[in-house]
């Protein structure tokens, strides 16, 4: 059991929407400084965003930057990889990218910045940085995610989490965390039940896994109903892309939940093309950052179902 600093998490209602939590306050004036001081690969632009037509509300955003300015990913061969300390890894980033210490005076668990953004505040989750832990979440990371999310007392801040042969670019241990100011469906879609608090998300090209909190109203248990579902995946090498998103029961409810989303997916390996559109865990649960202009039209007409459903994931347990 890991140390709990609150009493509860953190779901939101509306009247905590109308004021920012000293976290949420920290994070932007942050984040905002270090782009200010030229510590991005770009200043963050996106000069368009769209709604796709349709019932499943994909949210498709241009990012042309981010195709051609982004540091070139490592190349990952398994789900086993090691750490490499010769690679990049988040011990050579510089002072100024680090914006928060998490209550640890060496320094191991901090947030930095993204230093290429998709959206308003892409930041970095790095737990235990200085162990040099491969990307695979351990438990401790799942709970520092979850405690993190419930500082925030925003409905659009979201986190997620890429393992290794699932479009990670980095083999060092980290969680995205940025504002997506959308409403999106996945924060109220209806769930099929599964087994106790596990849920599927079975009416969505995306097909995957779903823990919500209310169903289980304990941290430690929110944490370990998730934190079985990845290790058994890590475990037995199949690729999985994690997302945290705050929820509510219709899309005009108050937003009084967090769900953790769980996908399972074929395994990519060798070095990611950047160009290309690679459907990680934002664009799973909906968030689709392009960076050309042609995907985008292609995206539009076909509103890429065919390779949600066929091209990417393994069968969610029956």
């Amino acid at each position: 059991m890991y140390h709990n600093s609150f009493s509860g998490l953190n779901c939101v209602s509306t009247e905590s929407i109308k004021k920012e939590s000293t976290f949420d306050s920290v994070l932007e004036e942050k984040w905002v400084k270090a782009q200010q001081n030229g510590i991005f690969r770009y200043v963050l632009k996106i000069p368009d965003s769209k709604i796709l037509e349709g019932k499943y509300q994909f949210l498709i955003q241009l990012n042309i930057d981010r195709g051609c300015k982004k540091r070139s990913p490592e190349n990952i061969t398994s789900m086993n990889q090691l750490f490499n300390e010769k690679q990049f890894n988040f011990t050579k980033i510089v002072s100024e990218e680090q914006i928060m210490n998490l209550d640890n005076i060496d320094k191991d668990d901090i947030i930095a910045v993204n230093v290429s953004p998709i959206e308003y505040c892409h930041s970095l989750l790095l737990p235990q940085r200085c162990k040099r832990l491969p990307q695979i979440i351990t438990k401790y990371s799942l709970f520092k995610a979850i405690e993190l999310f419930s500082l925030s007392s925003s409905p659009y801040l979201r986190m997620a989490f890429n393992s290794l042969c699932a479009h990670a670019s980095v083999n060092h241990l980290h969680w995205h965390l940025y504002y997506l100011n959308w409403r999106m469906l996945l924060e109220y879609i209806d769930l099929e039940e599964y087994a106790g608090p596990v849920q599927i998300l079975e009416k969505y090209p995306a097909k995957g896994f779903c823990i919500k909190y209310s169903n289980v109203q304990n941290m430690d248990d929110f944490v370990n109903w998730a934190f079985l579902i990845v290790n058994y995946l890590q475990n037995t090498e199949i690729a999985h892309n994690v997302y945290i998103t705050r929820g509510k029961l219709s899309i005009a409810e108050e937003y009084k939940d967090i769900r953790i989303y769980i996908w399972v997916r074929k395994s990519m390996t060798g070095v990611k093309n950047i160009n290309a559109f690679n459907p990680a865990a934002p664009e799973l649960f909906g968030h689709l950052s392009i960076k050309c202009q042609e995907i985008g039209r292609k995206l539009m007409l076909y509103c890429f179902i065919e390779l949600y459903q066929n091209k990417i994931f393994h069968a969610v347990a029956s």
